[in-house]
């Protein structure tokens, strides 16, 4: 690796790594969900043929890989508006670039929106399905046993708990608000041009 004192050529090899990182981050998203999907169908073929109260441990498993997915979606944001404000305004000016593009085009937030809603689809519905899988198991109309009532609460937790931190909180308006406030407070440390 050559180093350069060059700041346009240090944002270009920033740019470079930071676009990677994102396509990186956005491909273990599709893992998680993959992940989720075989965990559901791995637990359904063993719970509906021996045990049924194994399909209950999806949930749980759905809330974690909920969060993990969602900090990735986060992480995302907030490569994407660094990428915005700290090289593309620097190289080549205000409002043009990639990000600036994609933020300028009204499309984007509905996508956005879309994609978050179908995330939440697949991983809240896949939660809801193992327990309505379980629940068509049981063909007595007596209470379950009491470890199964436990893990029956445990799971409504966790359907609440991915539905909350799924939830739509604004991050990117956020920390687009938070770079901005701090831009308008200190100089940048670099000046290209």
């Amino acid at each position: 690796m050559t180093i350069t004192k060059d700041p346009a050529q240090f944002l270009l090899a920033e740019y470079a790594q930071l676009k990677a990182e994102i396509l990186k981050r956005s491909e273990f998203q599709h893992q998680l969900i993959s992940i989720a999907l075989v965990a559901l169908g791995a637990l359904v073929s063993v719970g509906l043929k021996e045990s049924p109260i194994a399909v209950l441990a999806y949930p749980m498993l759905a809330l974690f890989l909920s969060a993990a997915w969602i900090y990735n979606d986060g992480q995302i944001a907030q490569l994407g508006i660094y990428i915005q404000y700290r090289i593309e305004e620097r190289l080549i000016g205000e409002g043009l670039g990639w990000e600036h593009a994609i933020k300028a085009d009204p499309a984007s937030p509905i996508i956005g929106k879309r994609i978050r809603i179908a995330t939440r689809g697949i991983l809240i519905g896949s939660e809801l399905m193992a327990i309505g899988l379980y629940a068509a198991t049981k063909h007595e109309i007596h209470l379950p046993p009491k470890r199964e009532i436990v893990l029956l609460v445990v799971d409504l937790v966790a359907i609440f708990f991915t539905f909350w931190i799924s939830r739509d909180q604004h991050l990117r308006a956020k920390m687009t608000e938070a770079i901005q406030q701090t831009r308008s407070e200190s100089p940048p440390a670099v000046w290209c041009g």
